[in-house]
């Protein structure tokens, strides 16, 4: 039995479908999946999961008997891990305090035998480069829209060291894989595309498919972050407005920057038009969308985004920015359609546009959609594609 080692951010919780579905694909297939987050709970979980130890930030003489503890701790448990781990680190131009931290930063996952050590995000490999090889596994890491779009932007170089010591790779979009390769990546490392994908049982086409109902009702979901680019939607929906279209659109999301597109919508008049619905659970989200009719995502950059996935699969004509994956979610004219980013215009012009569509082409295109979600973004393929990713 292979032992797969996924390095996360938090342990998946219940509604985080992507890494459920990949956890329960991968035991299902008879792997060893053991989960290390960033944070120690001690919760109940339907796979092994081992936290970091945490980082204090108090007085600094508990810090280093924290540090000292731990450290004696997995060296007892795993001297030659452990020094292999220092011993690279130091090889790469650390000092011995940095090699020192580096080795308590991933003393959770030094004692540990693994086939793999694969990170779900490439941001998650950062001052763990080394840890793989350590323990004598296989590197991997995923590619999302944030680590290879964002933060290279803030932190130039971020990746040079992973470039060396990567083995696989896993991207959900090919943009995010030639972004990548721009930014270092070797064309010679294995790569993997393996896209979202959804359990169709769970999404029912919607009633009156094809259908617009006045007054017309459009959904995006997503958190509240300006990469989201709602502005964009909320310019769209104020042109639609003195247009005299009638309208409703809801936006289920939390984050940051609610209070000022609050502000939007109130200087746009849109106060009666555009509700923040906040965070639901997944069962009213998709009892929204089977009550809309129309779902935008505007996006400035996306990897590939499972809402319009979700969108689709449920029969909602889906309206999408042409950032990066989502240009690979929908096909123009085919599932949904693209129009640029930043546009407000083409947003509005494409909302009246459909309106004005017979019933007959409205309904074609959220078949087609629904068709190519069933056909292409299936959970039992993925779960494969996946098996196969770790068998290698």
């Amino acid at each position: 039995m292979k032992q797969i080692g996924l390095v996360l951010p938090n342990a998946p919780q219940y509604s985080e479908t992507f890494f459920n579905y990949k956890i329960k694909g991968l035991q299902n297939s008879g792997f060893d999946v053991t989960v290390f987050s960033g944070k120690r709970k001690n919760e109940k979980y339907f796979f092994k999961h081992f936290g970091a130890y945490p980082v204090y930030s108090g007085k600094p003489f508990r810090q280093f008997v924290q540090l000292v503890f731990i450290l004696l701790i997995t060296f007892v448990r795993s001297p030659y891990n452990v020094k292999n781990l220092f011993t690279a680190e130091r090889k790469d131009g650390n000092s011995i305090m940095e090699s020192l931290k580096t080795v308590y930063i991933n003393a959770h996952i030094l004692p540990h035998k693994l086939d793999w050590l694969h990170f779900g995000f490439a941001t998650m490999s950062l001052k763990r480069e080394n840890v793989a090889k350590s323990i004598g596994a296989k590197m991997g890491v995923s590619f999302r829209g944030y680590d290879i779009n964002i933060f290279p932007l803030k932190n130039k170089n971020c990746y040079t060291k992973l470039w060396k010591n990567i083995d696989k790779v896993h991207t959900i979009s090919d943009y995010l894989h030639t972004k990548a390769l721009k930014l270092g990546l070797s064309k010679e490392i294995n790569f993997v595309k393996i896209t979202p994908a959804i359990d169709t049982s769970l999404f029912k086409l919607k009633d009156n498919l094809g259908k617009i109902k006045n007054p017309l009702e459009i959904l995006t979901v997503g958190r509240l972050n300006w990469i989201k680019n709602y502005e964009t939607a909320i310019s769209a929906m104020k042109i639609l407005k003195d247009k005299r279209i009638d309208f409703i659109y809801n936006i289920i999301g939390e984050g940051i920057e609610l209070e000022r597109l609050k502000f939007a919508v109130h200087q746009s008049g849109l106060n009666d038009r555009v509700f923040f619905l906040g965070k639901l659970d997944h069962a009213k989200i998709t009892e929204k969308m089977h009550r809309s009719d129309i779902y935008l995502q505007p996006s400035l950059q996306e990897g590939f985004c499972v809402s319009a996935l979700e969108a689709q699969a449920t029969g909602l004509l889906c309206i999408v920015s042409d950032a990066d994956g989502l240009r690979e979610n929908v096909i123009e004219g085919i599932t949904g359609w693209i129009v640029p980013k930043r546009d407000p215009d083409a947003f509005a012009g494409k909302i009246i546009e459909i309106i004005n569509l017979p019933d007959v082409k409205r309904k074609d295109i959220a078949l087609n959609a629904r068709k190519r979600v069933e056909d292409d973004f299936k959970i039992e393929d993925q779960k494969i594609k996946f098996e196969n990713f770790f068998k290698e």
